[in-house]
Protein backbone atom coordinates (compact mmCIF):
# COMPACT_ATOMS: atom_id res chain seq x y z
CA UNK A 1 0.00 0.00 0.00
CA UNK A 2 2.71 2.43 0.97
CA UNK A 3 4.67 1.56 -2.13
CA UNK A 4 1.66 2.35 -4.32
CA UNK A 5 1.25 5.78 -2.65
CA UNK A 6 4.90 6.63 -3.18
CA UNK A 7 4.72 5.63 -6.84
CA UNK A 8 1.58 7.72 -7.32
CA UNK A 9 3.19 10.81 -5.72
CA UNK A 10 6.30 10.42 -7.85
CA UNK A 11 4.17 10.13 -10.97
CA UNK A 12 2.26 13.31 -10.10
CA UNK A 13 5.48 15.22 -9.40
CA UNK A 14 6.95 14.03 -12.68
CA UNK A 15 3.91 15.23 -14.61
CA UNK A 16 3.88 18.62 -12.82
CA UNK A 17 7.61 19.12 -13.39
CA UNK A 18 7.25 18.30 -17.07
CA UNK A 19 4.41 20.79 -17.49
CA UNK A 20 6.26 23.56 -15.60
CA UNK A 21 9.42 23.04 -17.60
CA UNK A 22 7.49 23.14 -20.87
CA UNK A 23 5.00 25.94 -20.32
CA UNK A 24 6.34 28.18 -17.48
CA UNK A 25 8.87 30.97 -18.20
CA UNK A 26 10.39 32.85 -15.16
CA UNK A 27 9.63 36.58 -14.73
CA UNK A 28 12.83 38.42 -15.57
CA UNK A 29 11.36 41.89 -15.12
CA UNK A 30 12.80 42.48 -11.59
CA UNK A 31 16.26 41.60 -12.87
CA UNK A 32 15.82 43.89 -15.83
CA UNK A 33 14.66 46.76 -13.59
CA UNK A 34 17.65 46.28 -11.29
CA UNK A 35 20.03 46.25 -14.25
CA UNK A 36 18.51 49.44 -15.66
CA UNK A 37 18.66 51.08 -12.24
CA UNK A 38 22.34 50.19 -11.93
CA UNK A 39 23.00 51.65 -15.38
CA UNK A 40 21.27 54.89 -14.34
CA UNK A 41 23.51 55.23 -11.28
CA UNK A 42 26.57 54.50 -13.38
CA UNK A 43 25.54 57.15 -15.91
CA UNK A 44 24.90 59.66 -13.11
CA UNK A 45 28.42 59.06 -11.81
CA UNK A 46 29.82 59.70 -15.28
CA UNK A 47 27.79 62.92 -15.52
CA UNK A 48 29.22 64.12 -12.20
CA UNK A 49 32.78 63.33 -13.28
CA UNK A 50 32.18 65.20 -16.52
CA UNK A 51 30.92 68.25 -14.64
CA UNK A 52 27.24 67.92 -15.56
CA UNK A 53 25.26 67.82 -12.28
CA UNK A 54 21.98 68.43 -14.13
CA UNK A 55 22.46 65.26 -16.13
CA UNK A 56 23.34 63.34 -12.96
CA UNK A 57 20.15 64.58 -11.28
CA UNK A 58 18.05 63.48 -14.24
CA UNK A 59 19.55 59.98 -14.15
CA UNK A 60 18.96 59.57 -10.40
CA UNK A 61 15.40 60.90 -10.66
CA UNK A 62 14.76 58.37 -13.41
CA UNK A 63 16.14 55.57 -11.24
CA UNK A 64 13.92 56.62 -8.33
CA UNK A 65 10.87 56.51 -10.56
CA UNK A 66 11.65 52.87 -11.28
CA UNK A 67 12.47 52.06 -7.64
CA UNK A 68 11.59 54.58 -4.93
CA UNK A 69 12.88 52.34 -2.12
CA UNK A 70 16.59 52.94 -2.74
CA UNK A 71 17.73 55.08 0.20
CA UNK A 72 21.18 55.92 -1.14
CA UNK A 73 19.62 57.50 -4.20
CA UNK A 74 17.85 60.03 -1.97
CA UNK A 75 21.11 60.92 -0.26
CA UNK A 76 22.87 61.34 -3.59
CA UNK A 77 20.05 63.46 -4.99
CA UNK A 78 19.90 65.68 -1.91
CA UNK A 79 23.64 66.27 -2.02
CA UNK A 80 23.49 67.20 -5.70
CA UNK A 81 20.70 69.69 -5.04
CA UNK A 82 22.63 71.23 -2.14
CA UNK A 83 25.85 71.54 -4.13
CA UNK A 84 23.90 73.23 -6.92
CA UNK A 85 22.45 75.76 -4.46
CA UNK A 86 18.90 74.37 -4.53
CA UNK A 87 18.71 74.08 -0.76
CA UNK A 88 14.93 73.88 -0.51
CA UNK A 89 14.80 70.91 -2.87
CA UNK A 90 17.62 69.25 -0.94
CA UNK A 91 15.66 69.66 2.29
CA UNK A 92 12.52 68.19 0.71
CA UNK A 93 14.43 65.17 -0.60
CA UNK A 94 15.96 64.41 2.79
CA UNK A 95 12.71 65.03 4.66
CA UNK A 96 11.00 62.54 2.36
CA UNK A 97 13.11 59.83 3.99
CA UNK A 98 11.91 60.76 7.47
CA UNK A 99 8.27 59.98 6.70
CA UNK A 100 9.07 56.47 5.55
CA UNK A 101 8.40 53.66 8.01
CA UNK A 102 11.06 51.36 6.58
CA UNK A 103 13.95 53.71 7.49
CA UNK A 104 16.06 52.43 10.39
CA UNK A 105 17.60 54.44 13.23
CA UNK A 106 21.06 54.81 11.69
CA UNK A 107 19.58 56.06 8.43
CA UNK A 108 17.54 58.64 10.32
CA UNK A 109 20.77 59.81 11.92
CA UNK A 110 22.27 60.30 8.47
CA UNK A 111 19.18 62.16 7.30
CA UNK A 112 19.41 64.67 10.15
CA UNK A 113 23.10 65.15 9.49
CA UNK A 114 22.36 65.92 5.85
CA UNK A 115 19.57 68.26 6.87
CA UNK A 116 22.04 70.13 9.07
CA UNK A 117 24.27 70.60 6.03
CA UNK A 118 21.28 71.72 3.95
CA UNK A 119 20.14 74.30 6.49
CA UNK A 120 23.63 75.66 7.05
CA UNK A 121 24.24 76.00 3.32
CA UNK A 122 20.89 77.78 3.00
CA UNK A 123 21.86 80.29 5.68
CA UNK A 124 19.75 78.91 8.52
CA UNK A 125 22.36 77.90 11.14
CA UNK A 126 19.82 77.67 13.97
CA UNK A 127 17.78 75.11 12.04
CA UNK A 128 21.02 73.23 11.38
CA UNK A 129 21.63 73.28 15.13
CA UNK A 130 18.22 71.72 15.75
CA UNK A 131 19.02 68.88 13.35
CA UNK A 132 22.33 68.18 15.09
CA UNK A 133 20.73 68.42 18.52
CA UNK A 134 18.35 65.65 17.48
CA UNK A 135 21.34 63.46 16.62
CA UNK A 136 23.21 63.98 19.89
CA UNK A 137 19.99 63.50 21.87
CA UNK A 138 19.66 60.04 20.32
CA UNK A 139 23.35 59.15 20.47
CA UNK A 140 25.60 60.85 23.03
CA UNK A 141 28.74 59.28 21.57
CA UNK A 142 28.75 60.85 18.12
CA UNK A 143 31.89 62.97 18.31
CA UNK A 144 31.55 64.41 14.82
CA UNK A 145 28.03 65.64 15.56
CA UNK A 146 29.24 67.34 18.75
CA UNK A 147 32.12 68.92 16.82
CA UNK A 148 29.78 70.38 14.19
CA UNK A 149 27.31 71.41 16.87
CA UNK A 150 30.01 73.26 18.82
CA UNK A 151 31.08 75.09 15.68
CA UNK A 152 27.53 76.17 14.89
CA UNK A 153 26.95 77.26 18.49
CA UNK A 154 29.98 79.51 18.17
CA UNK A 155 28.81 80.94 14.86
CA UNK A 156 25.40 81.75 16.33
CA UNK A 157 26.85 83.26 19.51
CA UNK A 158 25.57 80.55 21.87
CA UNK A 159 28.73 80.58 23.94
CA UNK A 160 27.55 78.51 26.91
CA UNK A 161 26.19 75.76 24.69
CA UNK A 162 29.38 75.81 22.65
CA UNK A 163 31.41 75.32 25.83
CA UNK A 164 29.18 72.42 26.88
CA UNK A 165 29.54 70.81 23.44
CA UNK A 166 33.33 71.12 23.57
CA UNK A 167 33.34 69.69 27.09
CA UNK A 168 31.40 66.65 25.87
CA UNK A 169 33.62 66.35 22.82
CA UNK A 170 36.72 66.39 25.02
CA UNK A 171 35.38 63.45 26.98
CA UNK A 172 34.69 61.50 23.81
CA UNK A 173 38.05 62.23 22.17
CA UNK A 174 40.14 62.23 25.37
CA UNK A 175 41.48 65.73 24.64
CA UNK A 176 41.78 68.89 26.74
CA UNK A 177 39.71 71.88 25.62
CA UNK A 178 39.85 73.82 28.88
CA UNK A 179 41.47 76.87 27.28
CA UNK A 180 38.84 76.95 24.53
CA UNK A 181 35.99 76.56 27.01
CA UNK A 182 37.42 79.46 29.02
CA UNK A 183 37.35 81.66 25.90
CA UNK A 184 33.73 80.78 25.23
CA UNK A 185 32.57 81.38 28.80
CA UNK A 186 34.56 84.61 29.00
CA UNK A 187 32.88 85.79 25.82
CA UNK A 188 29.49 85.14 27.40
CA UNK A 189 30.60 86.96 30.57
CA UNK A 190 31.65 89.95 28.46
CA UNK A 191 28.19 90.07 26.86
CA UNK A 192 26.51 89.96 30.26
CA UNK A 193 28.83 92.67 31.51
CA UNK A 194 27.91 94.89 28.57
CA UNK A 195 24.22 94.37 29.34
CA UNK A 196 24.75 95.32 32.99
CA UNK A 197 24.03 91.88 34.45
CA UNK A 198 27.02 91.75 36.80
CA UNK A 199 25.93 88.74 38.93
CA UNK A 200 25.45 86.56 35.84
CA UNK A 201 28.76 87.81 34.43
CA UNK A 202 30.51 86.86 37.66
CA UNK A 203 29.01 83.38 37.49
CA UNK A 204 30.32 82.83 33.96
CA UNK A 205 33.74 84.16 34.94
CA UNK A 206 33.95 81.63 37.77
CA UNK A 207 33.19 78.86 35.31
CA UNK A 208 35.76 80.20 32.86
CA UNK A 209 38.48 80.43 35.50
CA UNK A 210 37.70 76.92 36.71
CA UNK A 211 38.50 75.55 33.25
CA UNK A 212 41.63 77.65 32.70
CA UNK A 213 42.86 79.82 35.56
CA UNK A 214 45.51 81.43 33.31
CA UNK A 215 43.10 82.42 30.55
CA UNK A 216 44.10 85.99 29.69
CA UNK A 217 40.74 86.49 28.00
CA UNK A 218 38.85 85.55 31.17
CA UNK A 219 41.22 87.58 33.35
CA UNK A 220 40.69 90.67 31.20
CA UNK A 221 36.91 90.35 31.49
CA UNK A 222 37.33 89.85 35.25
CA UNK A 223 39.31 93.10 35.45
CA UNK A 224 36.56 94.90 33.53
CA UNK A 225 34.01 93.43 35.94
CA UNK A 226 36.00 94.69 38.93
CA UNK A 227 36.41 98.08 37.27
CA UNK A 228 32.66 98.26 36.76
CA UNK A 229 32.18 97.60 40.48
CA UNK A 230 34.65 100.36 41.34
CA UNK A 231 37.28 97.91 42.62
CA UNK A 232 40.19 99.60 40.85
CA UNK A 233 42.85 98.01 43.04
CA UNK A 234 41.62 94.50 42.24
CA UNK A 235 41.30 95.38 38.55
CA UNK A 236 44.88 96.67 38.49
CA UNK A 237 46.17 93.44 40.02
CA UNK A 238 44.33 91.34 37.42
CA UNK A 239 45.61 93.45 34.52
CA UNK A 240 49.11 93.17 35.94
CA UNK A 241 48.71 89.40 35.87
CA UNK A 242 47.53 89.60 32.25
CA UNK A 243 50.62 91.64 31.38
CA UNK A 244 52.91 89.14 33.05
CA UNK A 245 51.24 86.24 31.23
CA UNK A 246 51.24 87.94 27.81
CA UNK A 247 53.91 90.68 27.84
CA UNK A 248 53.76 90.92 24.04
CA UNK A 249 50.27 92.44 24.47
CA UNK A 250 51.66 95.31 26.53
CA UNK A 251 50.21 97.83 24.09
CA UNK A 252 46.72 96.63 25.06
CA UNK A 253 47.09 96.07 28.78
CA UNK A 254 49.43 98.88 29.87
CA UNK A 255 46.95 101.73 29.12
CA UNK A 256 44.25 99.93 31.13
CA UNK A 257 46.63 99.27 33.97
CA UNK A 258 47.74 102.89 33.84
CA UNK A 259 44.14 104.12 34.16
CA UNK A 260 43.47 101.85 37.13
CA UNK A 261 46.68 102.87 38.94
CA UNK A 262 46.21 106.58 38.14
CA UNK A 263 42.87 106.59 39.97
CA UNK A 264 44.68 105.21 43.01
CA UNK A 265 47.64 107.57 42.71
CA UNK A 266 50.02 104.66 42.21
CA UNK A 267 51.54 105.27 38.77
CA UNK A 268 55.02 104.63 40.18
CA UNK A 269 54.02 100.97 40.49
CA UNK A 270 53.55 100.80 36.71
CA UNK A 271 56.99 102.30 36.13
CA UNK A 272 58.58 99.70 38.38
CA UNK A 273 56.56 96.89 36.78
CA UNK A 274 57.60 97.86 33.25
CA UNK A 275 61.25 98.10 34.26
CA UNK A 276 61.02 94.68 35.91
CA UNK A 277 59.42 93.10 32.84
CA UNK A 278 61.98 94.72 30.56
CA UNK A 279 64.77 93.18 32.61
CA UNK A 280 63.06 89.78 32.53
CA UNK A 281 62.51 89.93 28.77
CA UNK A 282 65.63 91.79 27.66
CA UNK A 283 66.53 88.84 25.44
CA UNK A 284 63.12 88.78 23.78
CA UNK A 285 63.88 91.70 21.48
CA UNK A 286 63.89 89.72 18.24
CA UNK A 287 61.07 89.51 15.73
CA UNK A 288 57.87 89.20 17.70
CA UNK A 289 59.67 89.07 21.04
CA UNK A 290 57.92 90.57 24.09
CA UNK A 291 60.85 92.91 24.76
CA UNK A 292 59.97 95.10 21.78
CA UNK A 293 56.38 95.53 22.89
CA UNK A 294 57.41 96.30 26.44
CA UNK A 295 59.87 98.94 25.22
CA UNK A 296 57.16 100.54 23.13
CA UNK A 297 54.66 100.52 26.01
CA UNK A 298 57.28 102.00 28.35
CA UNK A 299 58.09 104.79 25.86
CA UNK A 300 54.41 105.63 25.48
CA UNK A 301 54.03 105.77 29.24
CA UNK A 302 57.17 107.89 29.60
CA UNK A 303 56.20 110.33 26.84
CA UNK A 304 53.90 112.35 29.12
CA UNK A 305 56.55 112.68 31.81
CA UNK A 306 59.81 113.00 29.86
CA UNK A 307 59.17 113.46 26.10
CA UNK A 308 62.86 113.85 25.25
CA UNK A 309 63.82 110.57 26.90
CA UNK A 310 60.81 108.83 25.35
CA UNK A 311 61.71 110.09 21.86
CA UNK A 312 65.26 108.79 22.24
CA UNK A 313 63.91 105.40 23.31
CA UNK A 314 61.53 105.32 20.35
CA UNK A 315 64.26 106.17 17.85
CA UNK A 316 66.39 103.37 19.26
CA UNK A 317 63.42 101.04 19.03
CA UNK A 318 62.75 102.05 15.40
CA UNK A 319 66.39 101.35 14.57
CA UNK A 320 66.10 97.88 16.08
CA UNK A 321 62.71 97.14 14.50
CA UNK A 322 62.17 99.17 11.28
CA UNK A 323 58.87 97.44 10.61
CA UNK A 324 57.31 98.35 13.95
CA UNK A 325 54.78 100.90 12.71
CA UNK A 326 53.37 101.93 16.14
CA UNK A 327 56.86 102.92 17.31
CA UNK A 328 57.37 105.11 14.25
CA UNK A 329 53.99 106.70 14.75
CA UNK A 330 54.67 107.49 18.42
CA UNK A 331 58.05 108.99 17.52
CA UNK A 332 56.47 111.17 14.85
CA UNK A 333 53.89 112.45 17.31
CA UNK A 334 56.57 113.50 19.73
CA UNK A 335 58.45 115.27 16.93
CA UNK A 336 55.26 117.11 16.01
CA UNK A 337 54.83 118.29 19.57
CA UNK A 338 58.37 119.67 19.62
CA UNK A 339 58.54 121.06 16.06
CA UNK A 340 57.65 124.61 15.02
CA UNK A 341 57.84 125.10 11.21
CA UNK A 342 54.49 124.51 9.56
CA UNK A 343 56.14 122.73 6.67
CA UNK A 344 57.69 120.12 8.94
CA UNK A 345 54.39 119.70 10.72
CA UNK A 346 52.50 119.15 7.47
CA UNK A 347 55.08 116.61 6.29
CA UNK A 348 54.98 114.69 9.51
CA UNK A 349 51.18 114.75 9.56
CA UNK A 350 51.21 113.15 6.12
CA UNK A 351 53.61 110.53 7.42
CA UNK A 352 51.34 109.85 10.36
CA UNK A 353 48.37 109.32 8.07
CA UNK A 354 50.41 106.93 5.94
CA UNK A 355 51.47 104.97 8.98
CA UNK A 356 47.90 104.94 10.31
CA UNK A 357 46.69 103.23 7.13
CA UNK A 358 49.53 100.72 7.27
CA UNK A 359 48.94 99.80 10.91
CA UNK A 360 46.53 96.88 11.15
CA UNK A 361 46.64 96.41 14.89
CA UNK A 362 46.35 92.66 15.55
CA UNK A 363 46.91 89.56 13.48
CA UNK A 364 45.64 85.99 13.83
CA UNK A 365 48.53 83.59 14.24
CA UNK A 366 46.51 80.78 12.66
CA UNK A 367 45.40 82.33 9.36
CA UNK A 368 47.10 85.74 9.19
CA UNK A 369 43.87 87.76 9.28
CA UNK A 370 44.42 91.32 10.57
CA UNK A 371 41.97 93.51 12.47
CA UNK A 372 42.16 96.94 14.03
CA UNK A 373 41.02 95.96 17.53
CA UNK A 374 42.17 93.19 19.83
CA UNK A 375 40.11 90.05 19.29
CA UNK A 376 39.87 86.79 21.21
CA UNK A 377 38.31 84.82 18.35
CA UNK A 378 39.48 85.35 14.79
CA UNK A 379 36.66 86.57 12.59
CA UNK A 380 38.14 84.84 9.55
CA UNK A 381 39.06 81.31 10.69
CA UNK A 382 37.32 81.14 14.08
CA UNK A 383 40.50 80.29 16.03
CA UNK A 384 40.53 81.23 19.71
CA UNK A 385 43.56 82.65 21.50
CA UNK A 386 45.57 83.14 18.28
CA UNK A 387 45.82 86.93 18.53
CA UNK A 388 49.15 88.66 18.15
CA UNK A 389 50.09 92.22 17.32
CA UNK A 390 50.45 92.86 13.61
CA UNK A 391 53.49 94.30 11.94
CA UNK A 392 53.04 96.95 9.31
CA UNK A 393 53.11 94.77 6.24
CA UNK A 394 50.18 94.21 3.92
CA UNK A 395 47.64 91.49 4.51
CA UNK A 396 48.56 88.27 2.76
CA UNK A 397 52.30 88.78 2.93
CA UNK A 398 54.05 85.89 4.62
CA UNK A 399 57.00 85.81 6.94
CA UNK A 400 59.44 85.16 4.09
CA UNK A 401 58.40 88.34 2.29
CA UNK A 402 58.87 90.30 5.51
CA UNK A 403 62.29 88.76 6.07
CA UNK A 404 63.39 89.79 2.59
CA UNK A 405 62.61 93.42 3.45
CA UNK A 406 64.31 93.17 6.83
CA UNK A 407 61.05 93.31 8.79
CA UNK A 408 60.29 91.16 11.81
CA UNK A 409 58.06 88.25 10.92
CA UNK A 410 56.35 87.81 14.31
CA UNK A 411 53.59 89.70 16.00
CA UNK A 412 54.35 93.00 17.63
CA UNK A 413 52.55 95.43 19.86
Amino acid sequence: MNLMVILAVCLVLLIVGTLLGRYYAPDRRPLQRAAEEGRSYARSLVEILEGDPDGAIDEIVGALKRNAKTVEAYFALGTLFRNRGEHERAVRVHQALLVRRDVDRQTRMRVHQQLALDFEAAGFPRRAVKALEWIVAKDRKRAEAFRELARLYEETGQWERAAAAHRRLSRLTKTDSGALQAHLLAQRAAELLESGDLPAARKQLKRAMSTDRDSVHALHVLARYQQERGEMGAAAKVWERCLRLRPELAGFFVPRLETALFEQGKLDQLERLLEELLRDHRRGTGAGGPGLHLRLAHARFDARRNPTRALAALRELCADAPGLVPARREAARLVLDQGEPDQIRAELEGLLELLRRADRGYRCGACGNTEGDLFWRCGACGAWGSVGVAWGRRAGEGAQAADRRGEPSGAAA
